[in-house]
């Protein structure tokens, strides 16, 4: 070989070594909050919660202005995980009860399962909520390596006990009330008194530190917070006396403890993204953060949170609902720091994340999702043009967005319009702090960003841009206080009145015309609703005060005979 040929083929070689890195799947970490409202997350204009560390993952990354997720819990994570509608399994309906038996389809293949065929180690931290009657229900038998967390809709912040009232389904005036934190199948007593968000924190840091970094990793981390714990009425906060002095301008003492939830929920984040850098595994990783739906201001399971300025709560189709707050960030990104607008759904995350880590293309011929990497990573345009917001034949309402994006039609309302106002605190009094870019510079978050290789540094400036570009406090100049429930039909143009407030079905006959025919079309695909009562076999006293899965042979003998055995 000639001297002359050497430095050629060494660039060669190492040219090919860069492709074969970069060519690596992805590490894939989606942090789910629960019941968090628009106005709760500082990067959209409010200064009354500071979430330097969601924020930072949004400034360095990309804002997805307009993402919509499902109005409630169950339906949003059986969209993420499946990729489909949720009315095309039976999904659609109010979320899953404690002791109802009504488990994903099993031959709708999940996120996790998928990962696992391409190599990944899947693990699931939190949050499932998608039935738990038989173990072939859990998580761990629908793709998940291991799950430490929870299978029902909320547990206590502190005691960990799930609570299931018996009022609606039998008019009993009592709740079933028994342990829901698993690892695995086997109950954990053990951490009882061991705040929840801290624990699920520490339990991913786990996961990422005894991960094999030269392998594929897909953790799932669903926080129980800001959704209500104990009696579905609790707020935990690790102390009271400090949460109540550091957020001392904010009247509402409740929305003081929301305040401390939340910023706890914060600190995990930066935690994770740190704990990634260390692992040296951020550089090849995808890092997504949203809230499964608007938050609950009012009524049943109000946790104080604040949609403002949008319109409805968790439950509605309206934008308090169902337009999500969600931010991404890789350095996988080709353009980053910058506010997408493009239109964008939940299951979308599902199918651009699978084919990101090298899904087959017979796995997306029968899915909702779309693939928008090209969007998020380069900002081009969405293939979506369209999103169903959900079908409840048992409610009686209906709604999706269309036309380009553009308009929204809704056929009625939840419970006859009881959370359609506009709730929640604006977080602009005259007491409330100013935004602190300083805060989000100084975020665990910003600096595991800034470490990395090629990074351009965030500056105050940047932030300041950004976070101005997302403010629609002043809802397009629309007045707010036009706020009448859609117990009829109503028709909205988001992109003028994001804060829905004038119904245009009289000035926009073509448009309410095209939106009822393709809403039918979309009727004719539904798989009635699956909703069943409370199962009277489930209750946990019959298994030494836990919730298990009852309907599997053997029952709690058998789970118990398992416990004792793994002592």
């Amino acid at each position: 070989m000639k001297p002359t040929f050497l430095p050629f083929l060494i660039v060669l070689l190492l040219s090919c070594a860069a492709r074969l890195k970069a060519s690596k799947p992805p590490h894939i970490i989606i942090i789910l909050g629960d019941d968090i409202g628009w106005n709760d997350f500082s990067f959209h204009g409010s200064s009354q919660i500071p979430t330097p560390n969601i924020d930072a993952l949004g400034y360095n990354g990309v804002i997805l202005n307009r993402f919509y997720t499902q109005a409630i819990c169950s339906p949003s994570r059986a969209a993420l995980l499946t990729a489909k509608y949720p009315m095309r399994y039976g999904y659609q309906g109010i979320p899953l009860s404690c002791g109802e038996d009504k488990p994903l389809p099993h031959d709708i293949k999940l996120l996790p399962e998928r990962l696992q065929q391409l190599g990944y180690k899947t693990h699931l931290i939190g949050k499932w909520h998608l039935s738990a009657a038989r173990k072939a229900d859990t998580p761990t038998a629908r793709g998940f390596d291991t799950h430490f967390g929870y299978w029902n809709g909320f547990i206590g912040y502190f005691n960990h006990f799930a609570y299931q009232s018996m009022e609606e389904d039998y008019n009993i005036s009592t709740s079933w009330i028994g342990l829901d934190l698993h690892d695995g199948i086997k109950t954990q007593w053990q951490y009882q008194g061991k705040y929840v968000t801290d624990l699920f924190t520490e339990k991913s840091l786990e996961v990422i530190d005894n991960h094999d970094s030269g392998k594929p990793l897909f953790l799932y981390l669903g926080h129980l917070a800001a959704h209500t714990g104990a009696n579905g009425t609790e707020l935990g906060v690790k102390n009271l006396t400090e949460t109540d002095l550091k957020y001392s301008y904010i009247e509402d003492p409740m929305r003081r403890r929301y305040a401390g939830v939340l910023n706890q929920l914060d600190k995990s984040v930066g935690q994770i993204v740190q704990k990634l850098k260390q692992k040296n595994m951020l550089e090849n990783s995808i890092v997504v953060f949203l809230s499964d739906n608007g938050a609950q201001t009012i009524g049943m399971y109000k946790n104080h949170g604040s949609n403002y300025p949008l319109k409805g709560l968790k439950f509605t189709l309206l934008e308090g609902g169902v337009r999500g707050s969600a931010v991404i960030y890789s350095p996988l990104l080709t353009k980053k720091g910058y506010v997408n607008d493009k239109l964008m759904h939940i299951t979308d995350l599902h199918t651009t994340l699978l084919k990101l880590a090298g899904g087959k293309l017979k796995w997306f011929e029968s899915t909702d999702g779309i693939d928008q990497w090209g969007s998020i990573s380069k900002n081009l345009p969405s293939l979506r043009t369209e999103i169903l917001l959900n079908i409840d034949e048992k409610e009686g309402f209906s709604g999706l967005i269309s036309e380009f994006g553009r308009y929204k039609y809704l056929n009625g309302s939840y419970l006859n319009g009881i959370y359609d106002g506009s709730y929640g605190d604006s977080g602009r009094s005259p007491s409330t702090p100013p935004y602190e870019p300083n805060l989000v510079l100084e975020s665990d978050v910003n600096k595991a960003i800034e470490s990395l290789p090629s990074t351009s540094p965030l500056t105050r400036e940047k932030i300041n841009t950004l976070r101005s570009a997302l403010d629609i406090n002043l809802c397009n100049g629309k007045n707010r206080t036009e706020d009448l429930p859609c117990l009829g039909e109503c028709l909205f143009d988001l992109w003028n009145d994001p804060c829905e407030t004038e119904n245009l079905i009289d000035q926009r006959p073509l448009i309410l015309a095209k939106m009822r025919l393709k809403l039918n079309i979309f009727l004719t695909q539904m798989i009635p609703s699956r909703n069943a009562k409370v199962d009277l076999n489930s209750n946990p006293v019959n298994c030494n005060n836990t919730w298990i899965p009852w309907l599997d042979q053997g029952g709690c003998n058998e789970t118990l005979e398992y416990d004792l055995l793994n002592e």
